[in-house]
């Protein structure tokens, strides 16, 4: 099992557990609901239920990721850019199966393609950003700093796939010492 004791519901975490499950066997595209379901010892209208594709499923997957990185945020109490960096490698250690598999399994891009939208989602949830902002106003600031929070963001996460693959990887706080110092 790749996600226990997440509080959610408890068929999809069986639906994506068992996506998780046939990914270390099968090609993402060779994957079929009905394989999904039947793994997960559900009937396909069940899949039905809670998702409308495969892809669905990838996507939450990728949202309960960002779910438990703001709750490592929160629980470690980070606040600077240094304290947030090693809870974001604290997350990933503790998730480095399901990074992994991603990677080998070339679906990274289901988390890629959305990581800006991804981290400002966690963002709120940590009240890095406070909550009160219109929308509007947040497009707004985004748009004057989209360059460089894209930059910024593309190469963090590049740096998580680097260290992903390290063997033996640096622990969080050295991570987060190398991110501070390059993104200061």
């Amino acid at each position: 099992m790749y996600f226990e004791g997440i509080e959610t519901n408890q068929t999809r975490l069986w639906i994506i557990n068992s996506l998780l499950e046939l990914l270390e066997k099968k090609d993402y595209s060779d994957i079929t609901i009905n394989m999904i379901a039947d793994h997960a010892n559900l009937g396909r209208r069940t899949f039905y239920r809670y998702f409308k594709t495969k892809d669905d499923a990838m996507k939450y997957i990728t949202e309960l990721l960002m779910d438990q990185f703001a709750n490592t945020i929160i629980n470690n109490h980070s606040s600077g850019m240094e304290e947030v960096a090693v809870a974001y490698f604290q997350f990933w250690e503790q998730y480095i199966d399901i990074l992994l598999l991603l990677k080998k399994a070339h679906v990274l891009y289901f988390i890629e393609d959305n990581l800006a939208e991804l981290i400002i989602t966690v963002a709120k949830k940590v009240k890095h950003i406070p909550e009160g902002i219109p929308l509007e106003k947040l497009t707004k600031i985004y748009e004057k700093y989209n360059y460089e929070f894209s930059i910024k963001l593309a190469g963090f996460w590049r740096a998580t796939i680097i260290w992903c693959e390290e063997n033996p990887r640096k622990s969080p706080e050295e991570m987060a010492k190398i991110i501070t110092k390059l993104l200061a």
